[in-house]
């Protein structure tokens, strides 16, 4: 089972949902930036979501942009308060000590 439970899983498709978000916004960047700008936003993913929002409205991603948004900060939300929880071994289980 995967660490966490439940709320392990919401992440993980909170995850997906966010990597599918970002790679439509890149497909975007790389169909009207280039390859250059496109390989730019592979190595750095602030860059392409900064880019999505200042090009949002022009090549009609603000619905992608909005929801990639949401997507960041339920996994941020995710991470601070269940971040511990979703580490596979943690807390440590006692050890039995036989003298």
């Amino acid at each position: 089972m995967l660490a966490g439970g439940l709320i392990g899983i919401c992440a993980l498709l909170v995850g997906i949902g966010s990597l599918i978000c970002f790679i439509i916004v890149l497909i975007k960047l790389f169909q009207n930036e280039g390859a250059l700008k496109g390989i730019l936003g592979i190595i750095c993913g602030l860059y392409t979501f900064i880019w999505g929002w200042m090009n949002a409205n022009r090549y009609g991603i603000r619905n992608i942009m909005m929801i990639w948004t949401l997507l960041l900060i339920i996994q941020l939300v995710f991470n601070f308060a269940f971040g511990i929880s979703m580490i596979p071994g943690y807390p440590p289980r006692p050890t039995v000590v036989t003298p």
